[in-house]
């Protein structure tokens, strides 16, 4: 008969001691838990935002358009780098894709590059205006209102001769300006079903409080800039009829009309006379603008690229 030896038991070894394969010690194991635990519920290291995309930006529109006025001209257009498409092309938010302004361009229809009409045409032929489009300023009516020849006659014609050109060319000019806008901006919204289109408006060029200037009377001075008011009326209210934003300037230019002591406007006897100098759309038109359609907002808007 085999004897049976007796069950030996065994102690435990001492959890933690050096060596051991026992479990953990309880501070250990609770700080493996929870590192374990983090690293589940923490997501991967994500890479840095990619900066959004720059505003494809086209330029459209006549003389207050194309920087005329600044001077350091590039071509026959009256473009100028120191023009608002050129300031705008240098903000961070903002890539210059197409300038189709020039010097005289009317909102009637006509062929490139004077009429804006005709801007848009080629523009969208050459491809540099369409769906990718986010952004268009234009600035048209001006011209097709007389402001040159109203201009002149106000300097040199006794005050009712200023008086009744200003109040023919509201009755009888204006309506059909009003008509041509309404085409010309329903082109525009096809050309570039996506972007943001901002209308400029004309700033006043004379600042009577300062008294006389180039000639003109303080009555002749106010009798034009209200005739100004009327042409940007007309303006404005063709903007909000297609859903553009529109951007006064009066404001901006304030006492800075010719006759001011600090000027933003070119004299009338200069050739690029009655229009913004450098510093009218540097601290006129580009805030006016930029803050005005608040183009960082468009941009955070746009998709990333």
């Amino acid at each position: 008969m085999t004897t049976r030896r007796p069950f030996a038991v065994r102690p435990l070894r001492p959890a933690g001691k050096p060596g051991g394969r026992g479990v953990l010690p309880a501070p250990l194991l609770t700080a493996a838990l929870l590192a374990a635990s983090l690293s589940a519920c923490s997501p991967a290291a994500s890479a840095p935002p990619v900066p959004p995309a720059p505003l494809s930006y086209v330029a459209l529109g006549d003389s207050y358009a194309s920087g005329l006025g600044a001077g350091s001209y590039s071509e026959q257009c009256g473009r100028s780098p120191l023009g608002l498409p050129g300031l705008l092309d240098a903000e961070d938010t903002v890539e210059l894709a197409a300038d189709g302004t020039c010097a005289g361009a009317v909102a009637a229809p006509g062929a490139a590059p004077s009429s804006v009409a005709g801007q848009i045409s080629q523009l969208v032929k050459e491809g540099s205006l369409g769906p990718q489009t986010d952004l268009v300023t234009v600035s048209a009516g001006g011209n097709d209102a007389g402001f040159g020849q109203v201009a002149g006659t106000c300097a040199a014609s006794p005050l009712e001769s200023c008086r009744r050109l200003i109040e023919e060319t509201t009755a009888l000019v204006l309506p059909a300006l009003a008509r041509d806008l309404d085409a010309l901006y329903g082109q525009l919204r096809r050309a570039a079903p996506e972007a943001a289109v901002v209308v400029t408006g004309y700033p006043h060029l004379f600042s009577p409080e300062f008294g006389t200037a180039d000639g003109l009377s303080l009555p002749a001075q106010e009798a034009f800039n209200a005739g100004t008011d009327s042409l940007n009326a007309v303006l404005e209210e063709a903007s909000a009829a297609h859903g553009f934003l529109w951007i006064p300037t009066t404001e901006g230019f304030g006492s800075h009309g010719l006759g001011a002591p600090e000027p933003w406007i070119t004299g009338a006897g200069e050739p690029d006379g009655l229009h913004p100098n450098a510093e009218g759309y540097r601290s006129g038109y580009l805030p006016a603008v930029r803050d005005g359609a608040d183009l960082a907002a468009l941009q955070r808007e746009r998709p990333a690229q």
